[in-house]
């Protein structure tokens, strides 16, 4: 599988081919976020239950990055495209959703240690207690927390594209999409600033934007998978853009 190196302002561009092909079909992928966040929420607010968000993040991930390939395709985008490109996809793609589903377990656990740990540390006020109890963070944990968090959204960052558009085994997708993250810091790093950015604006509309921003990050994802890998198709012919 061929990898390559991509200039920072790629960064940008990934958000600005996933935002043309937004503009082709507009109400069928705000259609689409809301079926996100409706579920997403829906699994969030079940007991026990919150840990398969990932899992579902995962599905859908392979699902729009499907729809996504047909909509440039064809020009042409249907709400059951997502689901038939899980169905097609299943299995490899809910392998890797088995390790999204880990890490989220990792994190969850992690995490509350060091929440309690700094917990603890914000509640301490005498200042000469202050230094002790640094010593009672649980550092470790921090340690775990971040390895896994950061290690395992660069792994499934491009891991799902990888597996609807080349085929690529669960195992090589992960490893692949955090190979590519690494070796392309800096478009990385510029794409996460702008959809943190957008995530931030979206407060201002009181979320109402997330419908359009949640599409919009699964098509942006796509477009720097296909740009990453050089990925290409037979019947590869960029729709026309509406204006």
């Amino acid at each position: 599988m061929f990898m390559r190196t991509v200039p920072a302002r790629q960064g940008a561009q990934w958000i600005a081919d996933g935002w043309a092909l937004f503009r082709l079909h507009p109400w069928i992928w705000i259609a689409l976020g809301v079926i996100n966040v409706v579920v997403g929420l829906i699994l969030d607010s079940i007991p026990y239950a919150s840990a398969l968000t990932s899992v579902f993040a995962v599905l859908w991930t392979g699902g729009m990055a499907a729809a996504a390939e047909r909509c440039r395709t064809t020009g042409l985008v249907r709400i059951a495209d997502v689901t038939d490109g899980m169905r097609a996809k299943l299995q490899p793609l809910f392998a890797a959703s088995v390790f999204a589903f880990l890490i989220t377990i990792v994190c969850d656990l992690t995490g509350s240690r060091v929440s309690d740990g700094f917990s603890l540390l914000l509640k301490t006020v005498p200042s000469h207690q202050v230094s002790g109890v640094w010593q009672d963070v649980p550092w470790a944990y921090l340690l775990v927390y971040v390895v896994a968090a950061v290690g395992g959204t660069m792994a499934l960052w491009l891991a799902p594209p990888l597996i609807v558009l080349t085929d690529a085994a669960p195992i090589d997708a992960l490893k692949q999409s955090f190979i590519a993250a690494c070796r392309n810091v800096w478009p990385t790093l510029i794409y996460g600033l702008i959809v943190a950015g957008l995530a931030i604006a979206s407060i201002v509309t009181l979320g109402l934007g997330l419908v359009v921003i949640v599409p919009l990050i699964y098509l942006s994802t796509v477009a720097a998978c296909r740009d990453l890998f050089s990925i290409e198709s037979p019947e590869s012919s960029e729709p026309s853009r509406s204006s």
